[in-house]
């Protein structure tokens, strides 16, 4: 997803500088443009703002606070926005932690994938100082359409736990839904049907309902990310005393989605977890049925 942000920035016309730990994931960036850096240190230091997104917490965290990190290339006018999906608790110490060192980062999550990158469509929640939020603007421009503003890192990673607990509690309620049909002898396409004519649609249940019927779990957004967003939610909840009853049983159809060898399928792939639930699997009614 990071990629295509950067893409998008370029066909912004903004000058890029770019980093991975892979490099020839980098290189075609560089053909279209972008100037490749050996560190993320040497990405801050040609830089006004850099831009990080990861999956892995502790990838984020090297990448930001290693010796050759962002921290340590940022001058004072510049700053670092991180948008992955990391837990409320390290949003909030790295927060500080730039602050002690009179650097200054923001946090700011998406709701979205690639899909949403592509047609400039994420939605972003963006925390930290408001000075250095304006200054990121127009680059969220390049690839978001709406932004929220909140005034800590630690709020932003909030509202985007909250969104993907809802996510993986919408996807596992449409699997329970159409798998109890088809094991009481009536097609899931024709609660999909009824769905998209009711109030209670929403579009992703219209796309992933589809893709279910077709068997279709190339991912957009693994089962292994939800599920390690739904742990990170857990833990945030606990700091808190809120208890999140439904998250913790949702949790634990996505461990066994993990368990069952499913964590680099797309997170619809949990419907299988629940069909081997109800010894049934969905049948492809209509062959002709588009997947988008």
């Amino acid at each position: 997803m990071g990629f295509a942000m950067a893409e998008k920035i370029l066909e912004a016309g903004h000058t890029l500088t770019v980093y991975n730990r892979t490099v020839e994931k980098a290189r075609p960036l560089v053909d279209k443009g972008a100037v490749i850096a050996a560190t993320p240190a040497d990405t801050a230091r040609n830089s006004e703002v850099v831009i990080s997104i990861l999956t892995d917490p502790n990838a984020v965290k090297e990448v930001s606070l290693g010796e050759k990190g962002i921290r340590s290339g940022l001058s004072e006018n510049s700053v670092h926005c991180d948008m992955s999906t990391v837990s409320a608790s390290w949003a909030e110490e790295i927060e500080q932690l730039y602050v002690m060192n009179s650097k200054h980062f923001i946090h700011a999550p998406v709701l979205g994938s690639l899909p949403q990158v592509k047609s400039a469509s994420l939605l972003v929640f963006s925390g930290g100082k408001k000075k250095y939020q304006d200054i990121l603007e127009p680059l969220f421009k390049s690839f978001s359409s709406n932004v929220w503003h909140f005034d800590s890192a630690k709020k932003a990673a909030i509202i985007k736990l909250s969104f993907n607990m809802l996510i993986a509690h919408m996807i596992t309620g449409l699997g329970q839904s159409m798998v109890f049909l088809e094991k009481s002898g009536i097609e899931p396409k024709l609660f999909l049907e009824i769905l998209e004519k009711s109030s209670l649609f929403a579009p992703l249940y219209k796309t992933k309902g589809e893709a279910i019927l077709k068997r279709d779990f190339r991912a957009n957004f693994y089962v292994k990310h939800l599920l390690k967003d739904l742990g990170l939610a857990q833990d945030a909840a606990r700091e808190t005393d809120i208890p999140l009853l439904w998250n913790a049983i949702t949790r634990e159809i996505f461990v066994s989605a993990q368990n069952s060898g499913y964590g680099d399928e797309d997170y619809s792939a949990c419907i299988k977890v629940i069909e081997q639930m109800a010894g049934t699997q969905l049948k492809i009614h209509d062959e002709n049925m588009e997947v988008f």
